[in-house]
């Protein structure tokens, strides 16, 4: 969380040189200095050479604490400005762009081993060559929100020369041995050895995002030769046709060299006098040479530290990758015009956040007959209802709760982690397929498999369902129970969809209990109301009528795990405490046909031709929480995995309740109106 100035000045570790916006709101300081610093020393701690950092090096040459400079990673963030930041890098000297002074790098690059604030060791899975060849596929960048990467076909352009702009009174131009005009020498360089191949330029994403300007002359930026690329593109396809790439000091030099091109440079960049580059600035550099895997290692694993976007822990450069690799691939599927159709006002919030993408578009609208003009790429309805024309059915998904919810309540307006958009029909529907049966049918693979049992451990470790509740501790009188055969039959909304799609014999909670009661004369039956009927956010009765002679037991309260821990086995039509109950091994008994029916993990009394495999609960876990559900951090807007989600919910930072004051006021209505309807 961003702090206030005077907030920072209550931290004695940190002592802050200058009354800087920057350093004094970012989100990883004290996180860092944590880590830098556990044993708790003061530190003088400013932003690379603003006046921030040059005061904290004054203060500590005058006393002697240490001097932490920090300045953005090399791979920061989706965009500039906003979002989750990834990392910043930490010097104990400088800073990397400083041609005059010293820096942790620059001394680290030239003695061959970590300075200062560098990581000594690397994790035990960071090979640097390993994860420099994943950086160079992945096209991974510093800033990485470019809607042309996902363009279909990509862009075809001729081979050329790129020339990168960067912005205007950048500390790194100022401070990187750049003199006036140089990067118009670098232009006129760039076209006196074109030889009639295109030159492009390359401008810097704070020119579209911040209105910074341009470093080259406005004369020179109306050359016909000249061909200014699309802000759309990353630099990982500028590299794709421009095969040398000529820079002032820019960290596009450092990507271009990882992609292999033929780097320029006008400026004395860290990555500059190693052997690497060809270097025309003004004064000659004299630097020890080091292989590209080397200035990879000290440059992204060493000099950057890194935390997890969603935990906030210490991590390196791999899980980064990975978390930006998911970003892309949920970019990827979210592209193009997606229309959303009937969505709640509630829901109408919620959708923008998991259709993000750079290169997509939503549009909400309140009606298919809206949508069936439409040339979008695809339609999201929610639920079952309503139907989809047959002409708009190829672009049709449906859109549901996911199955490791939130904490709270989704009817009582609790942020989401996870939804489905399901292109096949929807998981509750058993009259037809659905993407996540057409997953349990097609098989996994091993390391799918190893994170399905990694995902079940926690689950049964944090003790985490659906909604994650908080209830009171429930127990049963052995005298009472009399060792029966406990049977705990959960309650469902009569008029969910579920049940209208799911569960084509029994419809009703009091028929599902005579059933029970039927087929286990001698059990002893406990009922357990629907909390979305208990909590009052749903219309319909608690406890359902004629109850008493039914069962033995009917509880509204009490945590599912708790009962689930009571009982012997749970017989259900629909409800997904069927599938928490299995992930406990439980046996479970199903009247209907839920997802996890008919895979040889249940007794089911019907059938389903359409579900072929006999699964494991790994599978059946795999592919109901890993695969099929996209999962969203709601305090970052940024896409994450079920592992994560499982973690985060457990944590500190989901206990509170986090509703805006409009969203209880709602809820509190809702639960008035449902009980006088009662």
């Amino acid at each position: 969380m961003a702090e206030s100035l005077d907030q920072m000045a209550a931290h004695s570790r940190i002592q802050i040189g200058w009354p800087y916006r920057k350093l004094a709101s970012h989100p990883l300081l004290e996180r860092v200095v944590s880590q830098l610093l556990p044993d708790g020393r003061d530190v003088h701690a400013g932003w690379g050479m603003r006046p921030s950092g040059v005061a904290a090096a004054k203060a500590a040459a005058a006393d002697g604490r240490p001097l932490l400079l920090l300045e953005d990673s090399f791979v920061r963030s989706l965009r500039t400005g906003n979002g989750p930041v990834y990392g910043v890098l930490a010097d104990s000297q400088g800073i990397h762009y400083d041609a005059k002074g010293g820096s942790d790098l620059l001394a680290a690059l030239d003695s061959g081993g970590p300075v200062g604030w560098m990581r000594a060791n690397l994790h035990a899975n960071e090979d640097s060559a390993v994860l420099m060849e994943r950086f160079r596929q992945s096209g991974v960048s510093k800033y990485n929100w470019f809607p042309g990467e996902f363009s279909d076909p990509p862009p075809a352009e001729k081979p050329g020369i790129l020339v990168v702009d960067q912005t205007r009174g950048d500390m790194a131009i100022r401070r990187g041995g750049l003199a006036d005009g140089d990067f118009d020498r670098m232009l006129r360089a760039a076209f006196d050895e074109c030889e009639g191949a295109p030159v492009y330029l390359r401008a810097h994403p704070d020119h579209l995002y911040r209105a910074k300007k341009s470093c080259f002359s406005s004369d020179l930026l109306k050359d016909s030769r000249l061909r200014l690329l699309s802000p759309d593109l990353s630099p990982a396809q500028c590299f794709s046709f421009c095969h040398t790439v000529m820079i002032g000091s820019s960290l596009m030099g450092m990507e271009a060299l990882i992609h292999g091109c033929r780097v320029v440079t006008y400026g004395t960049p860290f990555f500059a006098g190693r052997g690497l580059t060809e270097d025309r600035g003004n004064e000659a550099i004299t630097r020890r040479p080091v292989t590209l895997t080397a200035l990879f290692e000290a440059a992204y694993l060493r000099y950057c530290h890194y935390f997890d976007p969603d935990s906030g822990e210490p991590c390196g450069l791999g899980e980064i990758l990975d978390h930006i690799l998911l970003q892309k691939e949920m970019f990827r599927r979210n592209r193009g015009l997606t229309l959303s159709v009937g969505f709640t006002p509630w829901q109408k919030q919620i959708v923008p956040f998991y259709l993000r993408s750079p290169a997509g578009e939503l549009q909400q609208l309140s009606s298919l007959t809206e949508a069936a003009s439409s040339t979008a790429d695809r339609i999201l309805v929610w639920g079952r209802r309503p139907e989809i024309p047959t002409t708009l059915q190829s672009r049709s998904a449906r859109v549901e709760d996911g199955f490791l919810r939130s904490r709270g309540l989704g009817a009582a307006f609790n942020f989401p982690y996870s939804w489905v958009v399901d292109h096949s029909g929807i998981y509750f529907d058993s009259a037809a397929p659905s993407d996540l049966e057409n997953l349990l049918n097609a098989g996994f693979s091993p390391s799918d498999l190893d994170q399905a049992a990694a995902l079940i451990h926690i689950l049964r470790e944090k003790r985490l369902t659906k909604y994650n509740l908080a209830a009171s501790p429930v127990r049963l009188d052995p005298a009472i129970v009399s060792n029966r055969k406990i049977i705990l039959v959960p309650g469902q909304v009569e008029a969910d969809a579920s049940i209208a799609f799911g569960s084509p014999e029994i419809k009703t909670n009091l028929a599902l209990l005579r059933r029970v009661r039927e087929l286990e004369p001698d059990a002893y039956l406990i009922f357990k109301a629907h909390p979305d009927l208990v909590a009052g956010a749903r219309h319909g009765r608690i406890l359902p009528e004629g109850f008493a002679e039914a069962c033995d037991l009917a509880v509204t309260d009490g945590n599912v795990l708790d009962w689930l821990e009571l009982c012997h086995e749970v017989h259900t039509m629909t409800s997904t405490v069927g599938f928490e109950a299995l992930i406990r091994e439980v046996p479970v008994v199903t009247y209907g046909l839920p997802f996890y029916a008919g895979w040889g993990l249940t007794t089911d009394r019907l059938e389903c031709p359409r579900r072929k495999r006999k699964l494991s609960l790994n599978e059946l876990v795999c592919g109901a929480l890993i695969r099929y559900p996209r999962y969203l951090n709601p305090e970052t807007g940024e896409f994450t995995t079920a592992l994560k989600v499982a973690r985060l919910l457990t944590s500190d930072a989901t206990a509170a309740d986090k509703r805006a004051w409009h969203l209880k006021a709602v809820s509190s209505l809702k639960k008035l109106w449902v009980g006088l309807a009662r």
